[in-house]
């Protein structure tokens, strides 16, 4: 594609996207003008008609807070038995002053009026407790009053209760009320009425809002737009569609704001400006809504209006703006266009009589110039562009007159290259077998150098183990010496032990022959034991006689008849004699029979403990005899200690020499380890110089090679240079 047409369709797209940008920032900031204008004008528009709904209100109000503010100061000035009558005719008064008011009453606490609520139980106004709760409405004969008997009930009785919980003016929710025989929808206006304070009790006025339905049907300021008012509680209070009032929004309006209902809802019960766009559904258009509150006094609950207008209405003015633009748009493009063409013809007719000339010198021929015909940039285009092709054309003659030149010069080069590059390498073999020698001795001072340190480390050990034979020699020395004390001390408790031991072999044999003494004594006992067994063994058998006699004298009593009585109980008496002496006799037995036993153990025993008093008194004397050995031995012993200690006493002189020695000797391989470092170190840098002179070498070797390899190559290209610097054509 030509440069020109490149060009125009550059500039065309360049323009385009340029307008285009340009285009849709005014578009859309008219757009967000227009539309942020439109969203005021209807901000605007729903305040205004909110006021209108509050001044409405506001009507209402300020009859309560007149009411509340007579009844504060009549209850300071009247007397509590005047109070009510006075209270009943102002009530009376404002509701037949003002049709448009459905009831009219005033709610006090128990006996906050007047104290008097006990003598007006049950009488006009008041309930069974006598409380002053007086609400005037109008009947078919005129007004008619009656008790507030609900103002406590929560929920239905709200009208006063939330005036007496926040101390503020209310407007309650709108309710169903029958009005001369027709259902309505009401609401009340609450203001309480206080003293030091504290509220006694509040004046409310009960009003249709027939009014509001009025003023919301009356609100079309663009073609399609609706408007509702409602309820801090969600109530329907007024609508476009009359059918919906009296209904709750969440029931009535989730068609008519979508998914926004929720957020409405919240807005409207927090008394909140929201604002939102509904998108356009098969049952209609995209609508943009907008509800501000309706403040009315000092309630705390106040309404809400809604305004809904579609956005076309909103978007209609853009509209017209974008038809009367489009066209506008285009006609610029147009003549845009044309103007690009013939510019960029303009251009294009010069850069092609360019490319012609620009083909010669591509060939070679740096004698062709450009033509200047125009003072603008294409003539100095050409102006300097000749000027360079002047100036090439002079530095094409020089190359080819210093190319002959560099021609000779490269070919000396590459001769004294060749030349230096042998010199190198014969520096660098001359090196090499220097950094072999120097590697050699590095090694060895290394080798000597971990040598020395090998014997200090020996002589260190050697000094240790001196220090360590030093402090042994002392130990034992300290040792012997404990030794030969506790061998003196063993020594003389082997003198204690010895007479002991004699004084134990005199009380073993006096022990013995006691014991012996005794055992005799025992021995007599058991002779004598047997010779009572022999008497018992008599008494047995003259106690069988005996009874045998006693048998024979029966036997004879019993012959004798009446005669022989007092025989027979002689007889019975010696029987039973005989038989005690029997028993007697079996236990004396038994019991010498046991004593028997008991003497030959002990007999046993005795016979036992004599055989061990012999060897007790035998081991008494081998114990004498062992101990007179180990005192002759502990004797010697000491003496040969004595003569260990004295040894180890020359020991411990010859360690204390061998020790000095050896501190010597290790400060002496000390500085010999360093001046073996120093000549390590030394030969280390000497081998790092080498081997650096060695690299060096190779390197400079290497690049002699390179530069010999280049001189060749330069000799080459010189050639190839003047091949083609030839040809040019310079003249």
């Amino acid at each position: 594609m030509k440069i020109g047409k490149k060009l125009t369709l550059m500039i065309i797209a360049i323009v385009l996207f340029g307008i285009g940008i340009l285009t849709s920032v005014i578009l859309f900031s008219a757009q967000q003008e227009i539309t942020a204008r439109v969203y005021s004008e209807i901000n605007n528009l729903a305040k205004q008609e909110a006021n209108q709904t509050q001044i409405w209100f506001e009507v209402f109000m300020d009859s309560t807070r007149t009411i509340s503010n007579i009844m504060e100061k009549a209850y300071e000035s009247l007397e509590p038995s005047l109070r009510r009558e006075v209270f009943d005719m102002i009530l009376e008064g404002v509701l037949e002053g003002d049709p448009s008011i459905t009831g009219v009453g005033s709610c006090w606490e128990p006996n906050a009026l007047d104290g008097m609520d006990a003598q007006y139980v049950n009488t006009p106004g008041s309930d069974a407790s006598g409380r002053f709760l007086s609400y005037w409405t109008m009947g078919i004969n005129g007004a008619v009053v009656s008790p507030l008997d609900d103002c406590d009930i929560p929920g239905v009785g709200d009208y006063y209760l939330i005036a007496k919980r926040t101390g503020n003016e209310t407007l309650i929710d709108p309710y169903l009320y029958d009005v001369a025989g027709t259902l309505k929808l009401i609401t009340t206006v609450t203001v309480p009425i206080k003293a030091s304070g504290r509220v006694l009790g509040a004046v409310l006025i009960d009003i249709a809002i027939d009014n509001i339905q009025k003023m919301v049907q009356a609100i079309h300021p663009y073609s399609g737009s609706v408007a509702a008012v409602y309820s801090n509680g969600g109530l329907v209070a007024a609508h476009f569609d009359p059918t919906l009032v009296g209904k709750q929004m969440k029931d009535t309006e989730v068609g008519m704001v979508g998914d926004n209902l929720d957020a409405l809802m919240q807005a409207v019960k927090d008394g909140k400006t929201y604002s939102f766009t509904k998108p356009a559904s098969s049952q209609g258009e995209e609508m943009f809504f907008m509800t501000v509150p309706i403040q009315v006094g000092s309630i705390t609950t106040p309404w809400s209006l809604l305004i809904g207008i579609p956005t076309s209405v909103i978007n209609e003015p853009v509209l017209r703006m974008l038809r009367l633009a489009i066209p506008i748009v285009v006609g610029m493009l147009a003549l845009i266009c044309i103007a690009i063409f013939f510019m960029a013809r303009s251009i294009s007719r010069p850069l092609g009589l360019m490319t012609t000339i620009f083909a010669d010198i591509g060939e070679g021929n740096l004698t062709r110039r450009l033509e200047i015909t125009s003072n603008d940039e294409i003539g100095d285009i050409s102006r300097f562009f000749n000027q360079t092709i002047e100036k090439m054309r002079h530095l094409i003659f020089t190359i080819k007159e210093q190319s002959v030149k560099l021609l000779d010069i490269g070919g000396e080069l590459s001769t004294n290259m060749t030349e230096t590059a042998a010199a190198i390498n014969e520096i660098t073999s001359n090196i090499q077998s220097i950094k072999i020698l120097v590697v050699g001795q590095s090694s060895s001072v290394t080798e000597t150098n971990a040598n020395m340190e090998q014997i200090s480390v020996n002589i260190d050990k050697l000094n240790s183990h001196v220090k360590k034979q030093a402090a042994s020699v002392a130990q034992s020395a300290s040792a012997i010496e404990e030794m030969l004390a506790n061998i003196q001390s063993v020594t003389n408790t082997l003198v204690k032990n010895s007479d002991n031991v004699k004084e134990l072999t005199v009380a073993a044999e006096v022990g013995h022959t006691s014991l012996q003494e005794v055992s005799a004594d025992i021995q007599e006992i058991a002779h004598e034991s047997e010779g009572l067994l022999e008497i018992n063994a008599v008494m047995e058998n003259i106690a069988s006689q005996t009874n045998l006699l006693s048998m024979n004298a029966a036997i004879e009593a019993a012959h004798a008849g009446e005669a022989g009585k007092g025989f027979a109980v002689v007889a019975d008496e010696i029987r039973k004699l005989a038989e005690n002496s029997s028993e007697q006799s079996q236990t004396i037995s038994t019991v010498l029979k046991k004593i028997k036993d008991s003497i030959d153990k002990i007999i046993a025993s005795t016979d036992n403990v004599l055989l061990k008093f012999e060897a007790i008194n035998s081991g008494v004397k081998t114990v004498a005899e062992q101990e007179e050995n180990i005192r002759s031995a502990m004797e010697e012993q000491r003496v040969g200690s004595k003569q260990i200690l004295d040894a180890i006493g020359q020991v411990n002189e010859l360690t204390g020499q061998v020790k000095a020695g050896s501190s010597e000797m290790l400060e002496g391989s000390t500085e010999v380890i360093h001046e073996s470092k120093n000549l390590e170190k030394v030969t280390q840098e000497i081998a790092g110089g080498m081997n650096e002179m060695a690299s060096g070498a190779k390197q400079i070797n290497v690049a002699v090679s390179r530069v010999n390899e280049l001189s060749s190559a330069n000799s080459e290209n010189i050639n190839i240079l003047v091949q083609e610097i030839s040809r040019f054509k310079v003249e």
